[in-house]
Formats: C-alpha cells, structure tokens, sequence
C-alpha cells in the first residue's frame, strides 16, 4: 500500500481518536458511579478499593473489593498472582488499600449490605491491582 505522508498522517490521528474513545473512565468522582452505574458497563473504571478474597461475610466466590465511599466489587479473579499473594498474606484483614482496574459486566444496589444506605455492586470477571 502506498500511502502519501498528509494520508498516513490522517489515518494516524483517526487510530488516536479511536483509542482515546475506549481508554479507561476515571471514576475520580466515586458519586457518579453510584448515581450512574449503567453508564460504566463495558467501560474499564479504575478506583482505589481494599479486597479480601471470599468478601467480608465470606459468601463472595472470588474477591469482594470495597471503597471508602461504599463501592463495591465482586471479581471472579484478581490479577497479577503476586497481588493474590499479598492480599492472603499481608492483607487478609480487607486494610490494604490498591488501585484496582476492571470491566464490569453488570451491577445490582443493595440496601443490606450497609445499613440505611444503598450501595452500588460491580460485578467483573477479573481486576487488576496495583498497591
């Protein structure tokens, strides 16, 4: 294919703004996913969260991931294996606080999990942590 630089520099700008249109939502405003849930489905949403594997009151399957704020996250798995490790060895007490990267494919609210307050839980196959 034999592209002029002015066309192989179009092309280039238009893959820029693709990328730029499926890079990460920031949930630097924790209330939005609360009052907004549905519009991060899909979306890779990154926030600061304490895990514990098996969740607080233990009926979790994978990780049960929570904000100070009351976000909550239930992941089948966490990556990478060495932040498995530390979450079992060093942060079994849920107190270890990491930046958590995931893709939610769903959420539901709960008004059981906190008392007098609704919470919002994200559901995703994987999170990736980083303390």
């Amino acid at each position: 294919m034999n592209c002029s630089k002015g066309r192989r520099t179009a092309l280039m700008i238009a893959g820029l703004g693709l990328i730029a249109w499926v890079t990460q939502v920031q949930a630097s405003d924790i209330q939005d996913l609360v009052k907004n849930p549905q519009n991060f489905l899909g979306q890779e949403v990154e926030m600061k969260a304490s895990c514990i594997k098996g969740g607080r009151a233990g009926d979790v399957l994978g990780y049960e991931c929570t904000t100070k704020d009351g976000v909550y996250l239930n992941a089948d798995d966490i990556t990478p294996e060495e932040a498995k490790a530390k979450l079992e060895d060093d942060c079994a007490d849920g107190k270890c606080e990491a930046t958590l990267s995931f893709v939610p494919h769903s959420y539901t609210t709960s008004g059981v999990i906190e008392p007098d307050k609704d919470v919002v839980v994200f559901n995703s196959e994987t999170a990736k942590i980083n303390f």
